[in-house]
Formats: C-alpha cells, structure tokens, sequence
C-alpha cells in the first residue's frame, strides 16, 4: 500500500503531461471568424457564457476592477477595459492565452506590470491617456504585436526590450517625456509609422536610420539639435514633421530622402541646406520658416514639381536666381527675411498665385512680370521701395496690392492696368498726387491711402461703384476738399 500511495501522485504529473489529459489553449479564430462573434459589453454575461466569449467591450462602466476567475475567459481574443477608473490593469489579464486585443486607454494607470510579456498572442495594445512613467523591456515578450500605442502618458524611458517587437508596424508615443532613445530601438526593422512628436528629444540614437522601413516619422516638438548622420538611410519616407525643434543643419545626404512629397521644417535653427536637396524631386511643398537660414542653395530650383515654397522669418538676404527654374510653384513666402533686391526672372513664374515678400528689405524691386499673368495676391508691406517698377498690364490677374510702409512717392498711372484689383493698400507712404485714372479699377472693394501727404485727391474714386471701404485717415486734406470727398465718395465705410 506504501509503494502505492508514493506512486499514485507521480502517475497524475505523468497523466496531465500526455496529450489529452493537460489543458489545452483555445483555439485561435482567425480575424474575420473573429468578426463574426458577439460583443459582450456585460462581465456578468460573460462570465455566465464564458465558452462563447471571444469579444468583450466594457468601456465607460466606472471599472476600477475585474471580478474574480475573470481568466477564466480563456477564449477571450478582443478586450476593451477603456475609459474606466483602473490604476492597474488587473492581473487576471495577463492569464488569458489568447488575447490578441487590449484597449486600457483613457484610465489612470501609472504602472505597466513585467507581466504584460506573457501575452504572447497579443496584436494590439492602445495604453493612451493614461500617467504611465516607464516602459517595461518585457513587453518585448509580446513579439507578436503590431500597433502599440502610448500616446498622451508621462513615459520618461523604454527599456530595451522594446527593440524585440519585430513585428511592429506602428508606434505613437505622442506627448510623453521621452529625452533619448536606446540603440536597441532600431531593431524595429518592421516600423511603417513612428509618432514623437511633442516629447523632449535632444538626440536620435546614431543608428537610427536602420529602421529603413519608416513611411512616416513624427518628431515635431522636440528638443533635437541634429540627425543621425545614417539618417538619409529612410529612404522609404514619405511623410516627415520636424517643425519646432532646434536643428542647426541637415546631414549632407539628406536629398536622398526622394519620396517626399511635403516636408516641414519650420520653427528650428538651421543656418544652411544641403545642396542635396535639390534631388527630392518630388516634392510640391516645402516648409523652412522660423528658421535661421541666410542662404538657399541654387539647387532649390531643380525641384521642378514644387508648388508652395515658404521661408518666411529667416535671415536670407537675396533669393537664388535658381527659383526662376520653379515652373509649377503657385505659393511662394518670404516674408520677415533681410531681402533687399528682386529683379530679374527670380520672380517671374508663370503658375505663381502668391507671393509675399513683406517685412523685408528690398529697396530695389524690379522683377520682370511678363509671365505673372496668373498672380492673384502681392504683399510688399513694410520695405523701403521708393519707386514701382512693375509691368502692371502682366498682371491681369491681380486681385490684393500691398504697398504698405515703404517710401513710394510717386504711384504710376500704370497701376489702372490691374484691372482686377480689389483690395490695394497704399498706408504709410509718401505720396501726394495720384492718377484721376484710378477710376479705371472698377472691382476696387478696398482703398487705403492712410498716412500719406495727400492734400487733395481725384474724385474720380467715387465712380467705382464695388467700393466698400475707403481710408484717407492722417493725411493733410485742405478743409474744403474734404466736404467734396464726402459728397463725392459713398463708399460703404468712408474712415477720414
């Protein structure tokens, strides 16, 4: 009886080894079986029916815990606790064998256990809005995941294991307080989408360009001062923010990211661009204001499928005679720079709609206009050009002249050529004499000539009829003229 009693338990542990006798894991249904299945969105239902539940949905129910033997639920594959009041995700989830969806976001979670790596089926992890601090590496033990999301937490650190997820396809960590990364990061080899953007990055690591997978890359917000020199390696980028950083240059290869379509660099502190950026030929917008540039390399103007070009609030003195090169730029920005001359071709774009080149300068405006048939909008507020020198019958398409602050004392009869024009601002110049002529702008809808020298003006301007607002503030009309102005002049809004 002895020998029997001390064999009896070594025949049960040798029983549940044999196949048949142990456990076995559900089934996995695949995911369009797994579409077809109800969602419970009642625990009590579902731990009634626990042989039937695949799906679970339990957001909004003030949750702060799960009820016990919830691992129950083994076939369990989709789980959403979100929106709930947990501060941990309760530890009967990390039992279940097959869960291949977890939703915890929007709860109070502060912690992210060294369980979480058991989930081995695990395909989806969203964790946004939550206080989480830290990143376990263990979660390199879910090798299987492809979206994990940790957006809108307090992540300071990702352990290294991270770099196990060779599945991953995308990875938002949107608004933490990431400073750096690990060089283990860069094992991502499968990454499509990375979003950074608002984190405290100073530095990507040096092998950050491996993850050549990368479609789109988000670091906008951050505290970077330079890329990787790898960085070109992303040629398979097609979509890159790295605006409001502190970027001082660019790696000299940069150009051989070619997929671009629309690149923003705004708002850091570059100084020059490669002249490699001119081989991203397929860009039509490009985005450098708020930046410290003093230059553009000639080789701006090979990117002959751009159509908006803006390098506003720079320090650039002149604009390349390359530009003249951009055939199908319809947008060009640079105001806010220390231009002082325009003339030439630099300008002289056949599909360009707008250009502002205000808070400049340029004391010297002279662009040749022959093929500007198709602008609709020229800003020169606050330069210092004294004289026009503008073929203004070119510019037929004319619609918005600024003309603003600068020291124009003599305005062209020319100007009636326009004869589209709506809205023409002439505030703050010098002037004391204009065309009677000014009548032939019949579209007119706003005249400001505020702040001139005008002691008297044609009242002619009070035939066209579309005027809406008429400014003639602080200038030194003689008294008399001035009741001829307002019985003359009916505009909508006639400000003396």
């Amino acid at each position: 009886m002895k020998v029997l009693k001390n064999i009896f338990p070594v025949l049960i542990i040798l029983l549940l080894t044999i196949p048949g006798f142990a456990k076995k894991k559900p089934k996995l249904l695949d995911e369009e079986a797994l579409q077809n299945k109800k969602v419970y969105t009642s625990v009590e239902e579902a731990m009634l029916n626990r042989g039937s539940v695949y799906r679970l949905n339990l957001e909004r129910q003030k949750l702060s815990k799960l009820p016990n033997k919830f691992e129950k639920l083994s076939k369990l594959q989709e789980l959403s606790i979100a929106y709930n009041q947990f501060t941990e995700i309760p530890a009967s989830v990390f039992l279940l064998p097959n869960l291949q969806k977890l939703y915890v976001q929007g709860n109070k979670l502060t912690t992210l256990p060294k369980d979480i790596g058991n989930l081995e089926e695990l395909l989806e992890l969203n964790l946004i809005a939550n206080q989480l601090k830290s990143v376990p590496g263990t979660i390199g033990g879910c090798s299987k995941l492809k979206i994990l999301k940790f957006g809108e937490n307090q992540i300071e650190t990702l352990e290294a294991g991270i770099g196990n997820l060779e599945n991953l396809l995308e990875l938002d960590l949107f608004s933490n307080k990431l400073t750096g990364l690990s060089t283990d990061f860069a094992k991502l080899k499968s990454l499509k989408k990375l979003d950074l953007d608002w984190n405290q990055l100073e530095s990507l690591p040096e092998n950050f360009g491996d993850i050549t997978s990368l479609e789109i890359l988000k670091l906008e917000k951050n505290a970077l001062t330079a890329l990787p020199e790898n960085f070109p390696n992303l040629t398979g980028l097609k979509e890159l923010k790295l605006q409001e950083n502190k970027l001082k240059s660019l790696p000299e290869n940069f150009g051989n990211l070619k997929q671009f379509t629309v690149l923003k660099l705004d708002h850091n502190n570059l100084e020059s661009l490669p002249e490699s950026i001119g081989e991203m030929t397929l860009l039509t917008e490009l985005k450098f204001d708020h930046n410290s540039l003093t230059v553009l390399p000639e080789s701006i103007g090979k990117l002959d499928k751009l159509k908006s070009l803006d390098v506003s609030k720079n320090q650039l003195v002149s604009l390349p005679q390359s530009l003249s090169g951009l055939l199908e730029l319809e947008v060009l920005i640079a105001r806010e720079n220390k231009l002082k001359s325009i003339k030439g071709e630099v300008v002289n774009l056949p599909k360009l709609k707008q250009l502002d080149l205000s808070i400049n300068q340029i004391n010297d405006f002279r662009p040749n206009t022959d093929q500007l048939s198709k602008l609709e909008f020229l800003d020169l507020d606050m330069n210092k050009i004294s004289r026009l020198q503008l073929g203004f019958k070119n510019l037929n398409s004319l619609k918005h002249l600024n003309l603003g602050s600068n020291e124009i004392s003599d305005l062209p009869e020319s100007i009636v050529g326009a004869k589209n024009l709506e809205f023409l601002n002439l505030e703050g110049n010098n002037l004391e004499t204009m065309t009677k002529k000014i009548n032939y702008l019949n579209r007119l809808k706003t005249l400001n000539i505020a702040s001139n020298n005008f002691m008297l003006i044609p009242l002619s301007i009070g035939e066209i009829s579309t005027l809406e607002e008429v400014n003639l503030s602080d200038n030194p009309f003689y008294k008399w003229h001035i009741k001829q102005i307002k019985s003359k002049i009916k505009a909508k809004s006639l400000i003396m």
